[in-house]
C-alpha cells in the first residue's frame, strides 16, 4: 500500500527533512498528482497501485516523493504579494543560489527516473502486467531503461531522460534491426523480455544486438554492421534454437532459391 507520512517523505528526499511539517503539508497535493501520474503512465487498471507486487512498492513511493517534490522546488519558498512574487522572508537562513537549487532539481529529477526504471524491472514477468497495453508501451524498444546506456553505449551517467532524448537514434538502429532478423523476431524478443522468459540463446541473441545500438548510438557504422552480423551469424548457426526467425519471411527471402533451368527438366529450355 501506497502510504507517504512525514518520517518516510523526509527519508527518501533529505532536502525536505523540517522540524517542523509546515513543508509535508505543502506537498500534499503533489502527492496526489505524481501518484496519478504513476497510475496513468504504468499501472492503469491492469495493477492495483494500493496492492502492488512485493519489491515494486518501495520504488513507487520513491518515485511519488522524488517527482512530487521536483515539480514542488519552484515553487516552496515564493508567495505572491499585491505587488508580485517575492522569497519568503527568514531571517535564519539565506537564500539558495539560482545554480545550486538547479543542481538539486537535477539531482532529484535523476532520482525519479532511476525509481521508474527499477518499478518497469520490477514488473517485468508479472502475467498480468506483461501482456497489457503498458507494457507494449513502456518495453517497446531492446532500450526500456537507462541501464542498457550505461550497460552498452557507455553512457555512465545516464538516467531515464536521457533515454528519452536518444529514442530517435535507438529507433533508426531498431529499423536496421528489423530488416535483418524480422520484425516478427524482433517483436518476439520483446515479448520474451516483457514475460522475463528470454531463454539463454536468445539472451545472447539481445546481448549482440544491444551492443550494435550502441555502437550505432555513438556513430560507430562499422561497430554496428559488425555486431548485428554476429547476430544474424548466431541465429543463422543455431536455426533450431531460433524458430521464430527461421520461419520469417525474412529469413525465407535470404534464403531463396531461383528456378534451375536443368537439362532433364521437361521443361528444359535451349540457348
Amino acid at each position: 500500500m501506497i502510504k507517504i507520512d512525514k518520517d518516510k517523505f523526509e527519508k527518501i528526499v533529505l532536502a525536505a527533512t523540517s522540524s517542523t511539517a509546515e513543508v509535508f503539508d505543502m506537498m500534499a497535493d503533489r502527492f496526489d498528482v505524481s501518484k496519478a501520474k504513476l497510475k496513468k503512465s504504468v499501472f492503469g487498471s491492469v495493477i492495483d497501485i494500493e496492492n502492488l507486487p512485493d519489491g515494486i512498492n518501495a520504488d513507487a513511493e520513491r518515485f511519488i516523493c522524488m517527482d512530487a517534490f521536483y515539480d514542488a522546488i519552484p515553487m516552496l519558498d515564493l508567495v505572491l504579494t499585491p505587488t508580485g512574487f517575492g522569497i519568503i522572508n527568514n531571517t535564519n537562513l539565506s537564500p539558495a543560489s539560482r545554480d545550486r537549487v538547479e543542481s538539486l532539481r537535477k539531482l532529484i529529477k535523476e532520482c525519479a527516473d532511476d525509481a521508474m526504471d527499477n518499478i518497469l524491472n520490477g514488473l517485468l514477468g508479472n502475467t498480468a502486467w506483461s501482456g497489457s497495453g503498458y507494457a507494449k508501451l513502456l518495453v517497446s524498444s531492446l532500450y526500456y531503461t537507462s541501464t542498457q546506456l550505461k550497460d552498452y553505449a557507455g553512457k555512465q551517467d545516464a538516467h531515464r531522460s536521457d533515454l528519452l532524448s536518444l529514442r530517435p537514434v535507438i529507433y533508426e538502429a531498431e529499423e536496421l534491426i528489423v530488416r535483418q532478423i524480422s520484425a516478427i523476431m524482433f517483436h518476439h524478443l520483446l515479448e520474451q523480455i516483457r514475460q522475463a522468459a528470454l531463454s539463454d540463446y536468445e539472451t545472447l541473441l539481445v546481448y549482440s544486438l544491444n551492443r550494435a545500438i550502441g555502437f550505432h548510438i555513438n556513430n560507430q557504422k562499422d561497430g554496428f554492421k559488425r555486431e548485428l552480423d554476429n547476430a544474424v551469424n548466431l541465429m543463422e548457426g543455431d536455426l533450431d534454437k531460433f524458430t521464430v526467425y527461421r520461419d520469417s519471411d525474412a529469413y525465407q527471402v535470404k534464403h531463396f532459391e531461383y528456378y534451375k533451368n536443368e537439362k532433364d527438366d521437361s521443361c528444359y529450355f535451349f540457348g
